[in-house]
C-alpha cells in the first residue's frame, strides 16, 4: 500500500504563499527518500492563479511526479465556499478548476484532482453542488478523477450519512484526526478545549497529565473524561471500520487525505499513533496522506522510523 504524505504551504494564503515549483519538488525528493510514495499538494487556486507564473509552475510540479512515479494529488483550499456567498463561490470553484483543465496534460495515470477542502456548507447544499458541478467538469475533460469528501471538515461520520453521488471516475475521501484531544493538543487555532498538553498515546492513566483549567466546561473537558476509551488503537479500528464498511457496500473508492497530530505531542506518542492509524487503514487497503512532510504536524524529523508499509 503506498504511504501518502501532504506537501503543504500553498494553502497558507494568510502568509501570502508565491509557489514556487522548485520548492514543492524539493519536498517531493526529500519524502521519497523518506519512503513516501503518494503526495498531497494543497492549494490555493484562486489566490494562486493571480501569479503570472502559476501554470508554467504547476506543470512542472506533474512532469516532476511523473519521473518520480509518484502519485499527486491536487487540492482545492481557501475557496471561500460557505452558505453566505454560495453561488459566487461555486461558480468561482468551477472556473479555478476549468483552467486547471485547460493547462494541464492528459493524466498519464497518477494525477487527481480534490475538488474542494473540506467544504463549510450545509451537507445537503454541498451534496446539491457536487451533483451539478463535477458533470459540468467533466464535459470539459474526464481523465483526471475527483476526489470528494463530506461536509464538517471532511468527516467520515458526515460521509457514511450520505448515498453515493451518481458520478463516474470518482473517489471518496475522509479525513482522521481522532482522538481530537490527542492530535491537536496545544493548538491555539481550536480554542481552550485543547488547551491540555501531555495528553499520551496510547492512553495510560499514570502519564495522564491534569486538565487543564482553561478547558473546563468546554468539549475539550468531555474529551479528556472519555479518553481512556477513545485513546487506543481499538477505538481507531473501529472508526476507520465503519468507513471502509460504508465504502465495501456501496462499492466506491475511499481515500483518507489527511491523518497526523500536532509537534506539541511527544515523539514517541506520535509516532505511535501514526504507526497505528496507518497499520489500520493498510487493513482495509485504504490509500493514507499523513499531514504533513513540514509545519505544525510535520513529521520530517520522526521519518523514516514510523513508516510500517
Amino acid at each position: 500500500m503506498p504511504t501518502g504524505i501532504n506537501l503543504t504551504g500553498n494553502e497558507r494564503v494568510w502568509e501570502k504563499p508565491v509557489f514556487s515549483s522548485k520548492v514543492v519538488i524539493r519536498k517531493m525528493k526529500e519524502a521519497k527518500k523518506a519512503g513516501y510514495s503518494s503526495f498531497r499538494v494543497p492549494l490555493a487556486l484562486n489566490y494562486l492563479f493571480q501569479q503570472s507564473h502559476f501554470e508554467k509552475e504547476l506543470l512542472k510540479l506533474i512532469e516532476a511526479s511523473i519521473q518520480l512515479d509518484s502519485r499527486l494529488i491536487l487540492a482545492n483550499f481557501n475557496h471561500g465556499l460557505s452558505e453566505k456567498n454560495y453561488s459566487q463561490a461555486i461558480e468561482r470553484l468551477y472556473s479555478d478548476w476549468e483552467r486547471v483543465l485547460s493547462v494541464v496534460p492528459q493524466n498519464p495515470g497518477n494525477l487527481y484532482f480534490e475538488l474542494a477542502n473540506e467544504p463549510d456548507l450545509n451537507p445537503d447544499t454541498w451534496y446539491r453542488a457536487v451533483q451539478d458541478l463535477v458533470p459540468r467538469l467533466h464535459k470539459i475533460r474526464k481523465d483526471i478523477p475527483f476526489i470528494l469528501g463530506a461536509t464538517n471538515f471532511n468527516s467520515l461520520f458526515e460521509l457514511s450519512r450520505i448515498q453515493p453521488w451518481s458520478l463516474e471516475g470518482v473517489i471518496y475521501t475522509f479525513h482522521f484526526y481522532e482522538p481530537y484531544l490527542f492530535t491537536h493538543q496545544g493548538t491555539d487555532w481550536t480554542g481552550p478545549q485543547n488547551s491540555t498538553l501531555g495528553i499520551p498515546f496510547p492512553y495510560e492513566s499514570s502519564s495522564m497529565p491534569r486538565l487543564d483549567y482553561r478547558a473546563k466546561g468546554t468539549p475539550g473537558e468531555i474529551n479528556y473524561r472519555d479518553y481512556e476509551m477513545t485513546g487506543n488503537s481499538v477505538a481507531i479500528q473501529d472508526k476507520i471500520g465503519q468507513i471502509a464498511a460504508w465504502a465495501q457496500i456501496n462499492g466506491v473508492q475511499l481515500w483518507c487525505t489527511e491523518y497526523g497530530v500536532t509537534q506539541n505531542a511527544d515523539a514517541d506518542s506520535r509516532k505511535i499513533y501514526l504507526e497505528e492509524v496507518q497499520k489500520v487503514l493498510s487493513q482495509h487497503q485504504i490509500p493514507g496522506f499523513v499531514w504533513e512532510w513540514e509545519g505544525n504536524f510535520g513529521i520530517k524529523k520522526l521519518t523514516p522510523p514510523f513508516l510500517s508499509n
